[in-house]
């Protein structure tokens, strides 16, 4: 099961702004998709969008 969803707001266990969760990003193996635990996010800095992907494990969810 999955610790995110779409919409969830979450932070970096390190420290981060709050980020959106926009979905899991599926890895390539054989050539195939495969489900993987990385989440794509974005969230604001300043008046510029950004987007990254990080592992679920390195996520706290804040709402």
């Amino acid at each position: 099961m999955r610790k995110y969803i779409t919409g969830d707001v979450v932070k970096l266990k390190s420290g981060s702004p709050n980020m959106t969760v926009v979905r899991y990003k599926n890895a390539i193996s054989g050539g195939k998709a495969v489900e993987s635990d990385n989440v794509e996010c974005t969230w604001f800095d300043e008046n510029e969008l950004k987007t990254a992907i990080f592992h679920e494990n390195t996520l706290d969810k804040t709402n």
